[in-house]
């Protein structure tokens, strides 16, 4: 097998057999022997397959230019890059969002002013403020107090008289009995207190008042009032306007208890009934 080795070419150039030199024309160039020119390559080899538009020669078709003269390949036109995406800055984006506040804003406002008379003739509208002064609630002394049931040592008016020692009592339980306040010039009664006998011993003993009617001279319907069965004070609204005459009228009482083994007294005892409101506005003072 190595006989056969030698025997064969020894290179690549004794595959091809040299040409006659004689008859070639004047001035040509021979050509290399033993190797095919790369100006013209074989028709259908490998990779060969694309024609120069500009000399014919058959270039790989991988080629951007002629491997013989140099020219571009491909006829057509250049690509063309995409247009560039427009991207908007952080400043940009502020101005963006403000410009939308603003406008957000003035169709807010216009519509403010279409709904609510805008325009010229809320132009022309003025708006007058007055300043009330708050007139202050204060204690109220009537001029005058009666009754219709009392006991002599225990009168109405020691309803009003400020003195815890002294209270008012009332015959038969209280029930029915009134007792009237006559007010100089006319007030405004908001409230009023109603103070039982402070005095745990009376307080059991006696009977106590529960149900009330209040009237004024200025409202038209009574107050109904229920008291708890306590000493403590008890506050009651009132609400009138302009009255110069406030009445009590007893409707119910809690009855009075034995106290200690001692029995309990038939009458009603009240120690104190203070008012609180203002005097009337149109009524001086």
């Amino acid at each position: 097998m190595d006989n056969d080795r030698r025997d064969g070419p020894e290179s690549f150039d004794d595959l091809f057999e040299p040409f006659n030199l004689e008859d070639l024309p004047a001035g040509q160039q021979p050509r290399q022997a033993g190797r095919p020119s790369r100006e013209q390559p074989a028709v259908g080899g490998p990779g060969y397959a694309l024609p120069c538009p500009s000399c014919g020669a058959l270039n790989p078709s991988d080629n951007r230019h002629c491997e013989s003269c140099g020219a571009r390949m491909s006829q057509g036109g250049l690509p063309v890059a995409p247009q560039p995406m427009l991207r908007t800055t952080a400043g940009a984006r502020a101005l963006m969002v403000l410009a939308g506040v603003i406008l957000t804003v003035a169709v807010l406002a216009l519509i403010w002013n279409l709904f609510s008379g805008g325009g010229e003739t809320a132009a022309e509208t003025t708006t007058t403020t007055t300043t009330s002064i708050p007139v202050e609630i204060k204690q109220l002394a009537p001029i005058r107090t009666t009754c219709s049931s009392e006991l002599a040592s225990f009168p109405c008016t020691a309803l009003t008289d400020s003195d815890p020692d002294n209270r008012w009592n009332a015959t038969e339980g209280g029930i029915d009995a009134e007792v009237t306040f006559l007010f100089s010039p006319p007030v405004q009664i908001t409230e009023l207190f109603i103070d039982n006998v402070q005095n745990e011993e009376r307080f059991r003993r006696n009977a106590r008042v529960k149900g009330l009617e209040i009237t004024t001279d200025d409202l038209f319907q009574s107050v109904i009032v229920e008291l708890d069965d306590t000493n403590e004070p008890q506050k009651v609204q009132i609400g009138s306007l302009r009255t110069s005459s406030l009445t009590i009228k007893i409707t119910s009482n809690y009855p009075g208890q034995t106290f200690e083994g001692k029995e309990p007294f038939p009458e009603l005892a009240m120690q104190q009934v203070t008012f609180y409101g203002r005097v009337a506005p149109d009524a001086g003072g």
